[in-house]
This record gives C-alpha cells, sequence and structure tokens, in this order.
C-alpha cells in the first residue's frame, strides 16, 4: 500500500521521533534545559494528548488512509480508516494530496492502553466498542506534511503550524481538534496549567525545525511531561469568603436567595406571603430579592488562604481556588495541613499566581513550608 503525493511516499513513510535527554541528566538539568528552549522565544508547543499517534493522508484522487506510528509484525503499515467512520465527514472535507500528523484518543478516558484497546482489535469490536456518543475516539491534528498536492517536508515548523491555523479554521468536525501553538511565556503558563489539571503535557517545536522522518534530534522537538511542572508545598492558614451575587444562567430554577429587605436568606417561594408567586416571579417584578450562591448561602469557603514560612513568620501568598464542595464546606478541617500546588507564576513580590492543588500531606510538618521554596 502507498500514498504518493508530491512524489513521494507518504503511507510509508517513518513517523519522526521525539528526542529523550541523557540518562545520566537528573531532574533539575532536564527542567533547565527545557526552560531555556520554552524562554527563548524560538520553541512552540502545544498539548501533548495522550493516546495514539496516527498519520492521516488523502492522496490526489481522494483515498483515504489512517494509519499508527509503528509497523504490525509483518513489517507492513495497517489503514486504519474504516475503525473511525464517524471521522470520515471529517476526513472527506480535507482537500486531496494533504497529510496531517494527529492523535487519536478517548476524550473520557484520555490514555494510550484506552485508545490501543479500541483500534488494535478486529474492526467488528472496534465499531462495537465505538457505539455510544461517549465511547467515539477523536483525531487531534498537531502538524501538516503536504498541502493540495505539495510536500512540506522541507517547510519550517513555523510556517506549518500558521498553515495548521488555517486549516483549522476551515475545516471542522465533531470530533476533531487542531493544536493550539504558543511560546515564550504563553506557552510556558500553558504547559502549567495543563499539568495542574492533569494532562500529559506539551510538545515543544524549535521554530525552523523541518519534519524529519525517522530521525530523532535534540535540536528540532522535545516532549515535556511533569518533570517540569513547579511545585511548592504550602500551609493552609485560613479561608476567604465566597463571592455573594449567583451569575447562573437560570435564575428561574435557582433555588438560593436573599432577602435585601428583611436582611434574611430565603429558599421557600412564599416569603411575600403569595402562595402562588415564586421567588424568580417575584424578582423580576422588582421585589428585593436577589440569587446568591450557594456557598455563600450556606456560609461556606470561597477559596484557601497558603501561607508559607519566613523565618518564624508564616507569610499569606496566595489563594486556593477551584476547589471541591466538601472542602469548602469543611475548609477549618484543613487548616494548618499542607498542600502541594502548582502555580502559572511566582510574582517578584513572593505571592503565587493562579495556584492549583496537587495534592494534600497531612503527614508533612507545616514548618517545612518554606519561603526559601519560591525565593
Amino acid at each position: 500500500m502507498e500514498c504518493i503525493i508530491d512524489g513521494y511516499d507518504f503511507f510509508n513513510m517513518e513517523a519522526a521521533k521525539y528526542y529523550a535527554p541523557p540518562a545520566t541528566w537528573d531532574a533539575e538539568k532536564k527542567k533547565e534545559n527545557a526552560m531555556n528552549k520554552i524562554f527563548s522565544g524560538v520553541w512552540y508547543g502545544s498539548q501533548k494528548r495522550d493516546g495514539i499517534w496516527m498519520s492521516f493522508m488523502k492522496d490526489m484522487e481522494g483515498n483515504m488512509y489512517l494509519r499508527p506510528r509503528s509497523r504490525n509484525t509483518k513489517k507492513e503499515f495497517i489503514n486504519k480508516i474504516d475503525w473511525v467512520p464517524h471521522l470520515h465527514p471529517f476526513f472527506e472535507s480535507i482537500p486531496n494530496g494533504t497529510v496531517l500528523l494527529g492523535e487519536l484518543y478517548l476524550p473520557r478516558d484520555e490514555q494510550a492502553k484506552t485508545t490501543t484497546s479500541i483500534v488494535n482489535c478486529l474492526l467488528p469490536k472496534s465499531l462495537k466498542r465505538q457505539e455510544k456518543e461517549e465511547d467515539k475516539l477523536h483525531y487531534y491534528v498537531f502538524d501538516i506534511l503536504a498541502d493540495e498536492g505539495e510536500s512540506l517536508l522541507n517547510m519550517k515548523a513555523i510556517d506549518r503550524f500558521l498553515l495548521l491555523e488555517d486549516y483549522s479554521k476551515k475545516y471542522q468536525g465533531q470530533y476533531s481538534e487542531w493544536a493550539h501553538y504558543c511560546n515564550g511565556q504563553e506557552l510556558w503558563d500553558t504547559l502549567q496549567n495543563l499539568l495542574a489539571d492533569g494532562y500529559e503535557g506539551m510538545v515543544i517545536t524549535y521554530e525552523d525545525a523541518k519534519y524529519n522522518p525517522g530521525k530523532r534530534s535534540s535540536k528540532t522537538s522535545l516532549k515535556i511531561k511533569k518533570e517540569l511542572q513547579d511545585t511548592i508545598d504550602c500551609v493552609i492558614i485560613g479561608a476567604n469568603p465566597p463571592t455573594k451575587l449567583s451569575n447562573t444562567s437560570e435564575p428561574e430554577t435557582w433555588p438560593f436567595w436573599f432577602n435585601e429587605l428583611t436582611n434574611t436568606k430565603v429558599l421557600e417561594p412564599d416569603f411575600l406571603k403569595d402562595e402562588h408567586k415564586t421567588i424568580y416571579q417575584a424578582y423580576v417584578e422588582g421585589a428585593p430579592v436577589v440569587p446568591v450562591t450557594k456557598g455563600w448561602f450556606f456560609g461556606w469557603a470561597g477559596s484557601l488562604k497558603l501561607g508559607l514560612y519566613d523565618g518564624d513568620e508564616l507569610v499569606h501568598v496566595g489563594d486556593l481556588s477551584g476547589i471541591t464542595e466538601d472542602i469548602r464546606k469543611n475548609w477549618k478541617d484543613y487548616v494548618n495541613t499542607v498542600v502541594e500546588v502548582s502555580c502559572m507564576e511566582i510574582h517578584d513580590t513572593g505571592g503565587l499566581r493562579h495556584p492549583r492543588a496537587i495534592n494534600f500531606m497531612r503527614d508533612k510538618n507545616p514548618k517545612d513550608c518554606k519561603m526559601e521554596q519560591i525565593k
């Protein structure tokens, strides 16, 4: 089987390989190397999905191919296009003579072994496993190697990424997604957010890099995972009050209200002594009531205050939001507990920008959470 575009057989082309730092490098050296690349401004990165690498090809006659990185036991690449019929409308919209690189993955269970169990079984079983809407594989496009009959193997990465952005605006599918590339500070912030949210990481590429089939080079691309995640151990020192007013988009069914005239919280619809009028109806008619958040209604925490020890002094360095309802409800039980957090940035003043919880560490002594971690 072959797919000839611009004189090159893309179907039998070996995939480029990600660079891996030498085994002799410790974690700090790996981190320093990656950070130097990120903040140089000439390396661009996009999210790495946790699934199976797949190259999509559409030859000049419109024949479609989808093949994995590796060959089978017979040393052949297998065309898996029939394994994802729900993606055909998207693939059919792509121009003839185009080659895309992407990742097949399952959004509800994003891990390679899950995708492999769907793609590597026999066709009838694979289709059976994708019958439900939530079980259908998605295709995440992160590079382009041929464009309408023209090979892009000699094109710089930055130019391919710009072309990919143009494609993303023209071709959309229910089960397809396009990589977004960024560099510098935006790249670092995006990486920290992805890692904090539990995603696999990112792949960064040198802006002048050309795609080298079968090659592995430290000067072109690097896969970054959790080893580059900045984490800091902080002490929970208190809580901030929650937001009072709710911005609910469905006030007609919202259960939590506050009567500003009587200064009371209300749940019942007869607070105006009219059994046939709901709180929402009274609100629309100008009654002195406002919808309030659930946390404010019940007196929960809005966020947790984080501290670090500067000598013997416990200094407030940030506020932890995005916590569960159970933690906000029982926040007092977490005071003086150590929590490992990541953050988008450390301000010059020592404060943490947008910290996110990674792990609660009840066994660690709060006194060990020193300001030196961020100095």
